[in-house]
């Protein structure tokens, strides 16, 4: 009976330590369920995760910018999502269908030049490396057939929940957490999966 006792209580331990995480879906504004199944379906395979869609709600106004277009800011959408999440929550995925962007930086933090072009760069999505928030846009992946438009955003969700985990972007070919060197050629090209490296991390 001891030995039974001891057993349950070191499997019990065990269980605790190896939580599985729970991420969380934001939608803003009204998102079409296609693609919140896309993203649920591919987050639950990628991670062994649990994951729930959030009630929709509105973007802040105050993330919304007009410098080359009309654009939200995806470092506020990040802290938006880290204010509204859940206790519940380890990790939430916003998700737009509004373009949003962010300033590009150099390894010595300086704006890249030039500056016209990367102090409001649109991005597809950016996410915290690590942290609680990340955010996809579906802004600059549309217009393209069903397939490769459910592929693209399936890879960039799983690209920035990575990077929630604490991943860096990989230089193993076609990992998932490439980086995506400001084109949608290399999301086209990655495959959906963490390469063995950076699976090997979380």
């Amino acid at each position: 009976m001891k030995k039974l006792l001891a057993t349950i209580s070191i499997l019990a331990l065990f269980s605790c330590s190896t939580k599985t995480k729970i991420i969380g879906i934001q939608p803003y504004g009204d998102i079409d369920s296609k693609v919140l199944d896309a993203m649920t379906e591919i987050l639950k395979t990628s991670y062994q995760t649990q994951v729930y869609v959030l009630d929709r709600k509105e973007l802040p106004q105050e993330a919304f910018i007009n410098i080359k277009s009309p654009r939200y800011r995806a470092d506020s959408l990040l802290i938006d999502l880290k204010k509204q999440c859940p206790d519940s929550i380890d990790y939430i995925i916003g998700i737009t269908s509004k373009d949003i962007s962010t300033t590009k930086r150099n390894t010595n933090g300086d704006i890249k030049t030039p500056e016209s072009k990367y102090s409001d760069w649109g991005i597809f999505g950016l996410g915290y490396k690590p942290g609680k928030s990340c955010v996809v846009s579906t802004f600059r992946i549309k217009n393209v057939e069903a397939s490769l438009f459910k592929s693209r955003l399936q890879k960039i969700s799983v690209h920035e929940i990575g990077h929630n985990m604490g991943l860096d972007h990989c230089k193993t070919e076609k990992c998932v957490m490439q980086d995506a060197v400001e084109s949608i050629n290399t999301v086209d090209v990655a495959n959906f999966e963490l390469c063995p490296n950076c699976h090997h991390k979380i």
